[in-house]
């Protein structure tokens, strides 16, 4: 079957419609096509020289940086399968990529890139440590988000955390993804700056920016707590919200799609958010309109915001106490 997605096509001999996949093989997740827009966003909007496709499958992620951003990209996956698809792709699509069959840890201890793509099929933790030490930054795919937003028990040993308290599990698993991270990186004497962060149905990414040095890897640290909510959680920002309020969207993206969570994610500048229902449901009231909601806070000098994890859920500067003041005026 061939498949078009931004500027290319690719030959692609399973296709999984939904989720993470249970098909054997080697397959195209169309359900990813949104994770991968991100990667040409933020590569778009920052200059890099070339890029590592660590776990490429059908390639087709790597064939697009190469075809869309004109970036050297080495594209790499050990099924020799797949690499076999792989260089059809590239063929497919005249783009000049290295193409290699190899285990991405191998590749990612021996070389160094400027942006390093791990999307593997479930954890990312047996590739963090040697993308930490192999890119300046790095994208990681996370879709084990049952583990991560604390519904199962693997949490405290796969990413050495605990969840106490459950009213954001996706923002306390991407903050979970990101304290790991960061501990890990700090092991190295590396530091991250997280660029973007995000949750779209199975999946969790995060883009990270690595700064070099004991300085950087302390105050990464730093960021790192335990909360009422678990922990250790990263409690820094999950944007580069500078970079993402500059940043422009590609020809090759769904720009109404994308300006929907672009939107969104300026405006995330605070730790957890509340999810209404719930709080409404604490209270025994009925629910305002979000944003009426929203309204009422800043019209008493609050910020206040949506947030892409919770249709329901809001972002604000108001502490808890004042927001259920807020919800009761409204009913009356």
């Amino acid at each position: 079957m061939i498949i078009e997605e931004g500027a290319i096509k690719i030959i692609a001999p399973h296709v999984n419609q939904r989720g993470p996949g249970k098909i054997e093989g080697v397959f195209y997740n169309r359900d990813m096509v949104f994770n991968r827009d991100t990667s040409i966003f933020l590569l778009h909007n920052i200059p890099i020289r070339n890029a590592l496709d660590a776990l490429a499958a059908t390639g087709v992620r790597g064939i697009r940086i190469a075809k869309e951003l004109k970036i050297d990209v080495s594209i790499n996956d050990r099924n020799p399968k797949a690499y076999e698809l792989i260089k059809k792709n590239v063929q497919l699509n005249k783009v000049n990529a290295e193409i290699l069959n190899r285990d991405a840890n191998s590749i990612m201890a021996e070389r160094r890139f400027d942006y390093v793509d791990v999307d593997p099929f479930g954890t990312p933790v047996p590739y963090i440590d040697m993308a930490l030490r192999s890119g300046k930054i790095i994208g990681i795919s996370a879709t084990d988000t049952a583990t991560l937003s604390g519904t199962t028990s693997k949490i405290e040993r796969r990413y050495l955390a605990k969840i106490l308290k459950n009213p954001g599990n996706h923002e306390l698993g991407i903050r979970i993804l990101l304290a790991y991270i960061a501990r890990m990186a700090a092991r190295f004497d590396r530091g991250i700056v997280p660029l973007l962060s995000y949750w779209r149905g199975h999946a969790y990414r995060v883009y990270i920016r690595i700064r070099r040095g004991p300085g950087m890897a302390n105050k990464s640290l730093s960021k790192v707590k335990n909360t009422e909510f678990g922990g250790p959680l990263w409690t820094g920002s999950i944007h580069d919200l500078e970079f993402l309020r500059s940043a422009e969207i590609p020809e090759s993206i769904d720009e109404k799609e994308f300006e929907k969570y672009l939107t969104l994610w300026k405006n995330e500048k605070f730790f957890m958010y509340y999810e209404i229902p719930e709080i409404c449901s604490t209270l025994h009231i009925s629910q305002p309109p979000i944003l009426k909601i929203i309204s009422g806070l800043r019209e008493v000098g609050y910020e206040a915001y949506r947030t892409h994890f919770s249709p329901q859920g809001i972002k604000t500067n108001a502490p808890s106490d004042y927001l259920q003041r807020v919800l009761s005026t409204l009913l009356r």
